[in-house]
């Protein structure tokens, strides 16, 4: 069974049995049509859309805006750090058309931001990272620490953008400025509050992170979960440096969004998990109703 009949089998059944118990009605596609509510889910009007091109990059269409996400474009090789990039984009940065801004999660590693990833970030008229990457990258990087806030204003819109603490490896490590990485809170007026993990281990870091956001701006209302459980055997012996399967699922239990999207599965050979053992760990913590099915990748899904 391939990956997109796994996510639509789980995501029906999931939405089946909750609408029955709750009187609910559903679409054709398994999911429930209901009212947006003020604060946590979209305008009925704006677009709210994911495209997945491959490994960690996503363009993600929020208040009328276009966000980058980890810029990966290379094909396929071998990189001199030794991981190995197996499948190339679904398109490539020609396609990519209007961006407002890209968010970088980290600047250190192949797999978040390779040669193509590295070229294209010189032509975004803004980009997010760490106050690391502003150091190795140049001024057109935008260093952001940890809960610090900046906007992105649009003429129908404005985004608010906060920096929020990851972990790259497990809980208690620090690698210092190989490991500096950061994720991401989308909110605002209008705006669905959009959680961006980066590459963030931890299921304590995520639940901080939730935890405030819930506190200072409310409910999550999709979060987009670096997963794969990505591993190398020269760091923390080959210890997890993302949110393995059974991690990113409790996760979603804790933060309670309407939607996850699960990216950093594919395409690299760090990875040790992959989409199917996704969907196993989100059937087995009752939230795999939640997931957002990205096959074909390439292809715009709606979020809304």
């Amino acid at each position: 069974m391939n990956r997109s009949t796994l996510l639509r089998a789980a995501v029906a059944a999931a939405s089946v049995s909750l609408l029955a118990a709750c009187g609910g009605n559903a679409s054709a596609d398994g999911e429930e049509k209901k009212p947006s509510s003020a604060g946590s889910t979209p305008s009925a009007t704006a677009a709210f859309t994911v495209t997945h091109v491959g490994g960690p990059t996503a363009v993600l269409e929020i208040a009328g805006q276009r966000i980058l996400i980890d810029p990966t474009f290379d094909a396929p090789k071998k990189y001199k750090s030794g991981m190995s990039k197996i499948k190339g984009p679904a398109f490539g940065p020609e396609k990519l058309g209007k961006i407002d801004a890209v968010l970088l999660s980290h600047d250190q590693h192949d797999d978040n931001l390779d040669g193509k990833g590295r070229e294209l970030l010189k032509d975004m008229p803004v980009v997010f990272s760490t106050p690391g990457a502003h150091k190795r990258l140049g001024d057109h990087i935008t260093p952001m620490k940890s809960w610090e806030e900046r906007e992105l204003k649009s003429a129908g819109s404005t985004i608010k953008v906060t920096a929020v603490p990851a972990l790259h490896g497990p809980d208690g490590v620090d690698r210092g400025a190989d490991g500096e990485v950061t994720g991401f809170v989308l909110s605002g007026k209008g705006v669905p509050t959009t959680y961006i993990s980066g590459d963030n281990a931890s299921v304590k870091v995520a639940k901080q992170v939730g935890d405030r956001i819930k506190k200072d701006i409310g409910a999550i209302d999709t979060a987009i979960l670096f997963a794969g459980a990505a591993r190398t055997p020269a760091i923390l012996d080959n210890a997890p440096l993302t949110l393995t399967s059974k991690n990113a699922a409790l996760v979603a239990k804790d933060l309670n969004p309407r939607k996850v999207v699960p990216i950093h599965t594919d395409s690299w050979d760090i990875y040790s998990e992959d989409i199917k053992s996704l969907v196993t760990a989100f059937k087995e913590q009752g939230v795999d109703g939640k997931l957002v099915d990205l096959e074909p990748a390439g292809e715009k899904k709606n979020l809304s």
